[in-house]
């Protein structure tokens, strides 16, 4: 899992960063931008939400940014640094939906890293980050057992689901009934938000039995 670099140097960037006249400053940097963006949240995540969140236009943000997969590329690994700094005050249900949406955010940037996976190629940064998510679920109560459990389970309706949003987009159109009309692909597909929500509830029921 990529986690933030630090601040980029939009002037060593010039196919990102907009023309200016001499002398004026810059209304935005790029910081400003992914801390507008983390605001409006991944799940959210629009160029003209942030825009909205900055007071500014849309074509403004593209003098930084290539686009919104590439905000939400930026915002993931914003929200990665975070988490291994466990600067989180939320509560595990919180941490492990927080992890889920930062993961499929990845995954819908970047598909590749779904073919890394299943190849088992691994950094250590990912190890630690995985490290990471499972001690701040311990932190909040969770028996390390029961963290490790969650962490799997969100991981593989996380994973699945990003298979199928690929999947998804290439069924589109590929299912025509006897009439040739298109046959609408189930609104789930692709979503690993259902399937999270029954495995923390499943969590909580369990929590609530000792």
């Amino acid at each position: 899992m990529a986690v933030d670099k630090g601040p980029v140097d939009i002037d060593s960037a010039p196919a990102l960063a907009s023309k200016r006249a001499v002398g004026r400053p810059r209304r935005l940097t790029l910081d400003a931008i992914v801390d507008a963006a983390c605001a409006v949240g991944i799940e959210r995540l629009e160029m003209c939400s942030v825009a909205q969140q900055l007071n500014t236009g849309v074509a403004t943000l593209y003098g930084y940014v290539r686009g919104r997969d590439h905000l939400l590329e930026l915002v993931a690994e914003r929200m990665a640094s975070r988490a291994m700094a466990d600067t989180y005050g939320g509560t595990w249900q919180e941490v492990l939906r927080g992890h889920a949406a930062l993961c499929f955010a990845m995954f819908n940037s970047r598909p590749e890293m779904i073919g890394n996976l299943i190849g088992g190629q691994k950094s250590d940064r990912e190890v630690a980050y995985a490290a990471n998510v499972i001690a701040m679920l311990e932190k909040r109560g969770l028996a390390r057992e029961q963290a490790l459990d969650l962490y799997v389970e969100a991981n593989q309706a996380v994973i699945g689901a990003a298979v199928m949003l690929v999947r998804r987009k290439i069924l589109a159109n590929a299912g025509i009934d006897e009439r040739g009309d298109v046959i609408p692909l189930p609104p789930g597909l692709g979503d690993y938000r259902p399937t999270l929500d029954r495995i923390v509830r499943d969590y909580e029921d369990r929590l609530a039995e000792v």
